[in-house]
């Protein structure tokens, strides 16, 4: 048990500093080798994969809903080649704004409310990536790159998915 605490106390803060054996490691929180569904979703998006439910449900029949590591190396090589760039996120985004900018109340709001709900962490995280102006707003096409920054978009093993 010592040494797993020690092993996360000693994981980096940026996911760009991470691969991915290490979000296995550490997102394997009881050590068997095998994820939990929960895990499995936590450790996908560590790594830079950003699965919509069906994605993530599409990804468990595949390969388990709790895969052990060549599964989850797998599953996210498959995630990686559909992770939508930063542009992409910003024109979704896009319909939110006015002039490129989005109230940060008003982006609170929709976090908290519609789709997959965000936690009062997450929401906070997302907060402190969307850095609002001392007016209270939001730029979509920083958010988008402060979300989705192209550093994270290889993990394979031949140099990745880009």
């Amino acid at each position: 048990f010592a040494q797993k605490r020690q092993r996360h106390a000693a994981m980096p803060a940026a996911p760009s500093q991470l691969d991915p054996d290490s979000i296995f490691a550490y997102c394997d929180r009881d050590g068997d080798g095998k994820l939990t569904r929960k895990e499995f979703l936590q450790a996908l998006r560590c790594a830079g994969a950003c699965p919509t439910a069906m994605d993530f449900e599409e990804v468990c029949r595949e390969h388990g809903a709790t895969p052990e590591y060549p599964a989850y190396r797998a599953a996210l090589e498959v995630l990686l080649t559909r992770r939508p760039t930063a542009e992409v996120l910003a024109e979704k985004l896009g319909g939110l704004a006015q002039d490129g900018l989005v109230d940060a109340e008003a982006l609170r709001f929709i976090a908290t409310n519609f789709g997959e709900k965000l936690n009062e962490d997450e929401l906070a995280e997302l907060m402190r990536l969307a850095d609002p102006d001392q007016d209270g707003n939001v730029s979509v096409n920083k958010l988008a790159q402060n979300l989705l920054p192209d550093h994270l978009t290889g993990v394979g093993s031949s140099g990745g998915a880009k």
